[in-house]
């Protein structure tokens, strides 16, 4: 509009100083000149570019035009129309510490959390005239649409999360934010084309309480597998006590074995067992064979010194190891 002001000035005035063609000073002479700029003007006003991710629309005489312009290229239009000109390019909204400021909120159990947050978004061009309408340019439409609608849903979206989980549930924080996006500002001709919050932190406070559930929540799993390591070991102490005794019915009381089926840990294997003799079936006296048995063990035991035997007797003298050297049983 202000161009066709303009150039209609300006053909004013070359029609102006072509009726002083009779001025002593001759100045009908300088009429082509604002001729001239008259039509420059005007033609200038007729003709706009687009380039690429752009989109326009006409506005004429306070009426904006229905038609989205956004191919790009020289366009033409009337002289006397305004053309409004958006950015539908991908855009980025970012709300962290180094650019302005974190997400402050609260969680469902009422703890204070921050949060940094970075959103993509687009502007839908078939809604431009209806947003053109409510807002003069892309910047008053960011500015009391956009941003108001973002701060809204970011502080709400946490919410619904406790102050244990916010941090471990990204991925759900970023959904909700991004449908309520959707929700709020899709009807306005905004598209959200990415979410992502990161650094959340809580308060002091709150985040000193968290460490010692943390803290109690490991001292019970160490405790829970130092229960499971004892009584893994019960059980090996079990099963030797059980072959010690099978050990003791087969050499004492001369009790057999049979092989019998058993299911362990949802398998069927087959497991000797050891059928047990009456005790008074039993010999009440060490046998050869448990004397031997448990001179071997003796042995074992004592294999860091030197056992001398003499020659012709039944007594044992246990003397210190020979450092460096081996010891072996006889």
């Amino acid at each position: 509009m202000f161009s066709l002001v303009l150039a209609l000035l300006l053909l004013v005035a070359g029609i102006i100083l072509l009726r002083l063609g009779d001025h002593p000073r001759r100045l009908s002479r300088l009429a082509p000149i604002p001729l001239v700029l008259a039509f420059v003007v005007v033609g200038a006003a007729s003709f706009y570019r687009l380039d690429a991710g752009e989109a326009a629309v006409t506005k004429t005489f306070g009426t904006v035009g229905d038609e989205v312009i956004s191919a790009t290229g020289i366009h033409a239009k009337a002289p006397w129309q305004d053309l409004i000109t958006f950015d539908i390019r991908n855009q980025t909204i970012s709300l962290a510490d180094d650019e302005g400021g974190r997400v402050p909120t609260v969680t469902s159990d009422n703890a204070t959390v921050a949060y940094d947050v970075t959103i993509r978004y687009s502007i839908n061009p078939g809604k431009l005239p209806e947003i053109i309408r409510q807002y003069p340019d892309q910047d008053a439409f960011i500015a009391r649409a956009v941003l108001p609608g973002v701060s809204s849903v970011t502080r709400d979206a946490p919410t619904t999360f406790t102050a244990a989980t916010v941090r471990q549930s990204r991925s759900q924080l970023a959904l909700r934010i991004t449908e309520g996006l959707e929700k709020r500002l899709g009807e306005v001709g905004v598209t959200v084309e990415q979410v992502d919050p990161r650094a959340i932190s809580l308060d002091q406070s709150v985040q000193a309480n968290y460490d010692k559930v943390q803290s109690s929540l490991a001292n019970a799993e160490a405790a829970k597998a130092d229960l499971q390591t004892a009584l893994a070991k019960a059980e090996i102490t079990k099963t030797e006590a059980q072959a010690t005794s099978d050990a003791d019915q087969i050499i004492r009381c001369g009790a057999t074995s049979t092989q019998v089926k058993e299911v362990i840990n949802g398998k069927e294997v087959t497991a000797v067992k050891v059928v047990p003799v009456p005790s008074d079936r039993c010999q009440n006296r060490l046998n050869e064979q448990v004397l031997m048995s448990k001179y071997i063990d003796m042995l074992k035991d004592h294999g860091d010194a030197l056992i001398v035997i003499p020659q012709g007797t039944s007594n044992l003298i246990q003397l210190p190891a020979l450092r460096g050297a081996k010891t072996s049983t006889p």
